[in-house]
């Protein structure tokens, strides 16, 4: 054995080992469109969710519970609304990294390393979400790199959803 072919006998073992794990891969943003989806989609699953649980009030409540909703203020709705949506995105994006709408959209969150988000990241973005305007912010951003308030501040992306690689054999 000649120790110029590779061949030294005094060389620590060597294995084929995925190094991908270690690797930086590039994240594609989710454009302005597909972000637009998978919101609407999940206003849609909010509202449903006020919707079934006004429901379940009022069969357990009664005609108290339905008196109340037909005289809730226009700042109770948008709380009840602001609060619902607070728990349903913090939830989804803290535990899966995505919504129902980003899910159909084949979309999810990450952080600016392409892991998992935070929970507190997850409740930040959550929390800009109701700052007035914050919409808009995405509707104004860069084509190549569409990041509202609710992604700068807790410092999070919108990406597409890898495809699993191909198992080898």
């Amino acid at each position: 054995m000649n120790p110029a072919d590779g061949d030294n006998p005094y060389e620590s073992p060597r294995s084929v080992v995925d190094d991908r794990a270690g690797e930086t891969v590039a994240l594609m943003p989710a454009t302005k469109l597909r972000r637009f989806v998978h919101w609407m989609i999940d206003r849609i699953i909010v509202v449903g969710i006020i919707f079934l649980a006004m429901i379940v009030a009022g069969i357990v409540g009664g005609d108290e519970v339905l008196d109340w909703a037909e005289r809730m203020t226009w700042w109770q709705d948008q709380l009840i609304g602001a609060a619902v949506m607070i728990v349903y995105y913090t939830l989804m994006e803290s535990t899966t990294g995505t919504t129902i709408g980003k899910l159909l959209t084949r979309t999810r969150v990450v952080d600016e390393s392409g892991r998992r988000i935070s929970f507190n990241q997850a409740l930040l973005r959550s929390l800009s979400r109701v700052v007035p305007f914050e919409a808009f912010s995405i509707l104004f951003a860069d084509d190549e790199d569409p990041r509202g308030w609710h992604d700068r501040w807790p410092r999070t992306r919108v990406v597409l959803r890898r495809r699993p690689a191909a198992l080898s054999a």
